[in-house]
């Protein structure tokens, strides 16, 4: 079993509160995860769902389900029970203790309504994605370089907190997992047919039962055009009024059916950076999909040079990233807030990190090389939020971090995401 490097954090918010909700997407590792804790110094009983005589009992009688089986116990899937989260209240208010219950969820209970319970001031929520090219190589989770970023004045100061300068740029394995994902088990599978066959088994499982128990779709084929035309839009901006032309979805029922792929961990949106907290709920976001072996395989695109091809390499890449930055920031000390920056006259940035009044800015780059063009965002960025963002970072699959400017610094990815073990620099 690969470690997860939430391990750590659940068992230990499990020292804490009475209730640990753990929530991904199907086939990301929470069973395994789960059982794992279990098994440890925290001791439970597993309960899932997915087993029809345990659901049938949860479903017809929650709070006997809840009073019979006394904590600490497991319950896999409790979003197939939505009445479980109230009889899990109700046990906790009874007789309240740290690490009564670990509850996990392939769709974000919170986010259902059929749910009526949040468990507020209860719960410590946590969510488990695919895995980290950390955690396939076995290595601590990068959390040092985002840090960095926003703790740093200048590249000189960043790069003096990394590891030697020569790295391995390992772009083959960066391809790789671009286009297998990092679900468990594609990843580790060794042909493309198999992968193939997979993806193609999940999505039909997600389309014919996990969408079917949360809620009524109409048109199961065209909530699976959605899928495919949001994989090949990922790393954009999310233009709604566009898909319902394209599909001829109804407005409305297009917002209802992303919401959904949201709610499953199908998709995420970023939001906008503004000053103004109020405008970044109400601007267009991107969309991104979660997994990029699933939106390649969705694209019909199982390839590099396909992908090339097609120009959706770079986006891809991008989407990649953006997950890589996603599975490290719950890991932070101190949280960092996700955006990304666009200016009306052209100027972007893939990635904002904002904490407390300080901001950080990461392009990512599918070149080996960086050139003057591909600082103009960051430089642009940087004059804008001068007094707030001191430090920027070009992320890009070469072979050595080094500062082409005074305050961006160009990081190799198998450093800035793990790969590469961290031990401190000798040199600046």
């Amino acid at each position: 079993m690969i470690r997860r490097h939430l391990d750590l954090l659940i068992t230990e918010a499990l020292r804490e509160f009475p209730v640990v909700l753990l929530i991904g997407a199907r086939q990301v590792g929470k069973t395994t995860l789960a059982r794992a804790i279990s098994s440890g110094p925290w001791k439970a009983e597993y309960y899932s769902l997915d087993d029809r005589s345990i659901l049938d009992a949860a479903l017809s009688d929650p709070d006997g389900f809840i009073r019979g089986n006394p904590p600490p116990m497991v319950i896999d899937e409790v979003q197939r029970a939505p009445d479980l989260m109230t009889a899990v209240k109700l046990a906790v208010d009874r007789n309240r203790k740290p690490g009564m219950y670990l509850l996990t969820g392939s769709a974000n209970p919170l986010r259902l309504k059929s749910v009526s319970e949040t468990l507020a001031g209860r719960v410590a929520i946590f969510r488990l994605d695919t895995f980290s090219w950390a955690e396939i190589e076995e290595r601590k989770a990068p959390t040092s370089a985002i840090d960095a970023l926003l703790e740093c004045d200048s590249a000189a100061e960043l790069l003096s907190r990394l590891r030697r300068k020569e790295v391995n740029a390992r772009t083959e394995d960066i391809e790789r997992l671009v286009l297998s994902g990092c679900y468990p088990d594609p990843e580790r599978m060794k042909t493309r047919a198999a992968r193939d066959r997979w993806f193609d088994s999940y999505r039909q499982t997600y389309l014919e039962r996990d969408v079917k128990e949360i809620t009524s779709i109409a048109d199961l084929p065209l909530f699976g055009r959605l899928l495919r035309v949001l994989a090949l839009r990922t790393g954009n901006l999310l233009n709604l009024m566009d898909i319902s032309r394209e599909l001829g979805i109804p407005y409305t029922t297009l917002r209802r059916y992303v919401g959904l792929l949201e709610t499953t961990f199908q998709v995420e949106f970023l939001p906008p950076f503004y000053s103004n907290i109020g405008k970044r709920l109400v601007k267009t976001p991107k969309v991104y999909f979660n997994d990029t072996g699933m939106a390649c395989h969705l694209a019909g695109l199982t390839g590099w040079a396909a992908l090339e091809n097609a120009g959706l390499s770079g986006r891809m890449l991008e989407t990649w990233a953006w997950g890589e930055i996603r599975k490290t920031l719950p890991l932070l000390d101190v949280p960092a807030e996700p955006m990304f920056w666009r200016e009306q006259h052209g100027g972007e940035v893939d990635f904002v990190l904002e904490r407390g009044v300080h901001l950080a800015g990461i392009e990512v780059k599918s070149s080996g090389s960086i050139t003057s063009s591909d600082l103009k965002g960051l430089e642009s960025f940087l004059r804008t939020m001068e007094g707030r963002a001191g430090i920027a970072a070009v992320v890009y699959p070469g072979e050595r971090a080094f500062a082409p400017r005074e305050h961006i610094a160009a990081i190799p990815m198998s450093l800035f995401f793990g790969a590469e073990r961290w031990v401190p620099s000798t040199t600046s």
